[in-house]
């Protein structure tokens, strides 16, 4: 079954400081320092306390600054930075057939593909630097993530090529890959599991329980890429992170069912 790999559609460009202010959050020190700022110029102006005027035109200079730096300037709606990243994923997938070498007239079935992300403290996070990780929770009720991983799978007749790539809203020309093609009888088999891992979330550290999607290979390689994470202790009220539309369960079910023929078959 041959398969063509479309050019992405054009859509509206972001720079990073503009992704920057879609994933800022104003710091609660500024919000009080502005507060206290107005107040103590209120009460400067009310008795002609120099003191006052001046000290709460610091703090209000201060607060003022901070929360004007991450709010104001043009950034991206929800809705804008959904269709920017469904770009980003499309130019991955034209990125991977290029990287395998790949003909798509020997494809014997479309493209799987499995969209995960990186929290901030998590193992997967070492490949980036502290600040270029955020999340978001969008005005509909969906997180949303600055660094996102697409792993595509590409069935051949005789072999499985993966490619794993991410997306980085907060470092754009910067990617991390990886390549690799299995014949089918070396793949033990597609999983999903739940691993513990730490999440960074407020400055503070907290233990999550990880789903990871694995494509394990019997010489124990394996391609993984994390897709929900949920807090073990969940009296801390603590945010569960997922992406609804990750593709996680129709591709091990097609991963699955591609194995299973292909073993039969003697492959």
């Amino acid at each position: 079954m041959a398969t063509q790999t479309q050019a992405p559609a054009s859509t509206r460009q972001f720079s990073e400081a503009e992704m920057k202010r879609y994933f800022s959050t104003v710091p609660s020190a500024a919000i009080v320092a502005a507060i206290i700022g107005v107040l103590l110029l209120f009460i400067g102006f009310s008795t002609q306390a120099q003191a006052f005027l001046a000290s709460g035109l610091v703090l209000l200079l201060i607060g003022g600054g901070i929360i004007s730096a991450k709010l104001i300037g043009p950034k991206p709606t929800d809705q804008q930075y959904d269709a920017w990243l469904n770009a980003q994923a499309q130019r991955v997938r034209v990125k991977a057939v290029e990287k395998l070498g790949l003909d798509p007239r020997q494809l014997t079935a479309e493209p799987l593909v499995i969209h995960g992300f990186v929290l901030s403290g998590t193992k997967d996070s070492i490949s980036y630097r502290a600040d270029e990780i955020r999340s978001k929770k969008g005005t509909d009720g969906k997180w949303r993530f600055s660094v996102n991983i697409y792993t595509y799978f590409f069935p051949e007749e005789h072999h499985l090529a993966a490619f794993v790539g991410d997306v980085n809203a907060l470092n754009q020309s910067s990617h991390n890959e990886k390549t690799e093609e299995y014949f089918y009888r070396d793949v033990v088999g597609a999983t999903t599991g739940d691993e513990q891992d730490t999440i960074l979330y407020k400055k503070k550290q907290y233990q999550y329980r990880i789903q990871r999607f694995s494509l394990r290979i019997a010489s124990g390689d394996s391609i993984g890429v994390s897709v929900n994470a949920t807090p073990l202790d969940n009296r801390q009220n603590l945010p569960n992170y997922t992406i609804p539309d990750s593709g996680i369960d129709q591709t091990v079910a097609n991963l699955r069912a591609l194995l299973r023929s292909k073993k039969q078959g003697g492959v």
